[in-house]
C-alpha cells in the first residue's frame, strides 16, 4: 500500500509587464513507499539509578537449641574466625561424658576380638545349614542300598530263627522252679534273641520306610533356621567391618550393633548443640554474652558476618523503575566512601514491595564482580542499571 502525499506550496508566477496572465501550474503528487518497522528488534529498557547500602552477602545471627550456663567465649568482636570454630561454649560436662561411654561401647563392639568372633559364628552357621540342607535332600533319597537292605533282610531271617529256637529252649524248662540255673539261662537267651530281632526289625522298617509328614516338617523347618542364622550373621558381619547392610537386615547383635551407633550419634549431638561454630570464615560482628551467664534456648548471642564477599540492595527503587529492571541485568556501582565505580550484576529481585515515605519501593540484590579492597557493611552507593 502507498501513502499519497499532496505538496501544498505556492508558486510565484512571473507576469509579464504587459499584465497579461497565464494558466496556473498543477501542483505535482508525490507517492512514498511504506516504512518497514522490523517489530524483532530489541527494544532498550534504559538506566536505572537507585540509591543503595553495602552489606555483607553472608550473615549469621546464632543461638543454642538448649539453655545453659555459657563455659567460655572463644572470640572477641571483630575478631576473624574460620568454619567450625568453636566460639561459645556452655558447660557440657555431663555430654562429653556420655559421648566417652557410647565410644567405648561401640569400642567394644567392633574390637578386632569381635570381629573373629563373629566369623567363627558365620562359618559355624554355614556349617549347620549344609548339614540341614543335606537332610532335606534325604528325604527325597532311598535311605540304604539295595545291598544293605539285602544284609539287614538276612540278618533278621537269622535272628529270628535264633528267636524260634531260644523259645522252644525255654518251653522246655518253663516247669522249672524259678532260680533254676537252666531255666534262668535260657530265659536269658530267650531276651537277648527277642532284642536282636526288634533291632534288626526297626532298621529294616526304617529303611524300607518313608519319613512322616511331621518329620519332613522339622527337617525342613531347621533348613529354613539354619539358613536365616546364615543371613543374619553375614550381615551382622558386614556391619562390623562397616560394610552396607540392606534396610531389611535383622538380628539381635545387629540391633545391638545399630544401637550402639545410634546412643554415640545422639550423645554427639547433645554435647554439639553446646556448642556454637562459626558457619563460614567471617569476622565477628557482635556478642551479647559472656563466661558464667546463662544462656536462654533461642536467643541470639553472637552475630558473624562474611567479609570477604558484598553485595549492594537498593533503598528507594520505584514500582515504575522496577518493571525495567531484569535479573542478570549490569550495573555501575559507585561507593561514596570509596569515591570509586565498580561493575556489578543484579542477581534478585524481591517480589514484595516495601515503603518509604508512602513510596512503593523494591529491594533489588546487586553482586560485585568483584569485592573492592576496603569495602565495609553499611557503605551507601549509587546503582546504574542498565539492560546488557
Amino acid at each position: 500500500m502507498k501513502k499519497v502525499l499532496w505538496v501544498l506550496g505556492i508558486l510565484a508566477l512571473v507576469l509579464a509587464a504587459c499584465g497579461s496572465s497565464s494558466t496556473p501550474t498543477a501542483i505535482p503528487t508525490v507517492m512514498l513507499d511504506d516504512i518497514d518497522v522490523d517489530s524483532s528488534a530489541p527494544v532498550s529498557r534504559g538506566t536505572v539509578t537507585a540509591s543503595g547500602v553495602v552489606l555483607p552477602a553472608r550473615e549469621a545471627s546464632m543461638a543454642f537449641t538448649v539453655g545453659g550456663n555459657v563455659k567460655t567465649v572463644n572470640v572477641a568482636v571483630g575478631g576473624r574466625v574460620r568454619a567450625g570454630q568453636v566460639l561459645i561454649e556452655l558447660d557440657n560436662t555431663i555430654a562429653r561424658l556420655e559421648v566417652e561411654q557410647a565410644k567405648r561401647a561401640l569400642r567394644e563392639l567392633t574390637s578386632p576380638a569381635s570381629i573373629a568372633a563373629a566369623e567363627r559364628a558365620a562359618a559355624s552357621a554355614q556349617k549347620d545349614m549344609e548339614d540341614a540342607q543335606n537332610k532335606v535332600y534325604a528325604l527325597d533319597l532311598p535311605r540304604a542300598s539295595e545291598l544293605k537292605l539285602d544284609t539287614v533282610k538276612s540278618d533278621l531271617a537269622l535272628a529270628k530263627r535264633q528267636l524260634a529256637l531260644a523259645s522252644d529252649e525255654y518251653r522246655r524248662v518253663d516247669r522249672l522252679p524259678e532260680g533254676d540255673s537252666k531255666k534262668a539261662k535260657a530265659l536269658a537267651a530267650l531276651t537277648a534273641a527277642e532284642m536282636r530281632v526288634n533291632q534288626l526289625q526297626a532298621e529294616y522298617d526304617w529303611y524300607t520306610g518313608k519319613p512322616t509328614e511331621t518329620d519332613a516338617a522339622i527337617v525342613r523347618a531347621n533348613f529354613a533356621g539354619a539358613e536365616a542364622a546364615v543371613q543374619e550373621a553375614e550381615w551382622y558381619l558386614a556391619a562390623l567391618k562397616g560394610e552396607p547392610v540392606p534396610p531389611e537386615a535383622t538380628g539381635f547383635q545387629l540391633t545391638q550393633l545399630q544401637q550402639a551407633r545410634d546412643n554415640l550419634e545422639a550423645a554427639q549431638a547433645r554435647l554439639d548443640n553446646t556448642r556454637l561454630t562459626a558457619p563460614f570464615n567471617g569476622v565477628v560482628a557482635a556478642i551479647s554474652i559472656s563466661a558464667g551467664e546463662f544462656a536462654s534456648p533461642g536467643l541470639p548471642l553472637i552475630v558473624v558476618i562474611d567479609m570477604d564477599h558484598f553485595q549492594v540492595e537498593t533503598t528507594d527503587l520505584s514500582e515504575l523503575q522496577i518493571t525495567k529492571v531484569k535479573v542478570g541485568d549490569a550495573a555501575t556501582i559507585s561507593v561514596d566512601a570509596l569515591n570509586q565505580e565498580f561493575n556489578g550484576e543484579v542477581i534478585s529481585i524481591s517480589p514484595l514491595a516495601n515503603t518509604l515515605g508512602g513510596d512503593v519501593v523494591y529491594k533489588v540484590t546487586i553482586d560485585f564482580d568483584e569485592t573492592p579492597a576496603g569495602l565495609l557493611g553499611g557503605m551507601s552507593a549509587t546503582v546504574e542499571i542498565s539492560d546488557k
